[in-house]
């Protein structure tokens, strides 16, 4: 893929000197006029590559065995998909907790349902806590009765904190 986008760059160099060229005894508004269509044509394509690349991506990551449970969770039509990758955007987090954060919404941490269901290991798929429900990411964070207890409030709490002295 990136020697394809250099190729293709390369490609657009060898036409814009060719303008120029051409364009030699032209007034420099002429060649100017050339250079920012060109610029328009270059602008174009590379975001037809981009797009292609990222389609091509996309395919590729759903068609995983593991990967892909969060575009499969995502493709609700309650949640907006545009907010739910935004962090990635604008996030200020550590390569270190992105990858973390992006195995958690995967579902690819190693939860008693990942080691029982995915690795096919010979152990229960029960919470370890309230051993009631499936131990998946979904139910630890938002789900367990017995980390319902002290865990959440300490998390809403710590998160209230930051908000309050974020707006301070």
């Amino acid at each position: 893929m990136m020697m394809m986008m250099m190729m293709m760059m390369m490609m657009m160099i060898i036409i814009i000197i060719q303008a120029v060229r051409t364009h030699q005894h032209n007034t420099d508004s002429a060649v100017l006029q050339a250079a920012r269509c060109l610029k328009t044509e270059i602008q174009k394509e590379t975001r037809k590559m981009k797009d292609s690349i990222a389609e091509k991506t996309k395919e590729r990551w759903h068609g995983k065995r593991m990967h892909g449970q969060l575009p499969h969770n995502l493709d609700e039509k309650l949640v907006d998909i545009e907010q739910s990758y935004r962090w990635l955007k604008s996030g200020d987090t550590k390569g270190e907790t992105e990858s973390k954060i992006v195995a958690a919404q995967e579902e690819a941490i190693s939860t008693n349902y990942f080691k029982n269901k995915i690795l096919k290991e010979e152990t229960e798929s029960k919470c370890r806590l309230c051993k009631q429900h499936e131990e998946t990411i979904g139910h630890l964070t938002s789900g367990c009765p017995i980390s319902a207890k002290n865990e959440y409030l300490m998390r809403h709490d710590k998160v209230c904190t930051h908000l309050h002295y974020s707006i301070c």
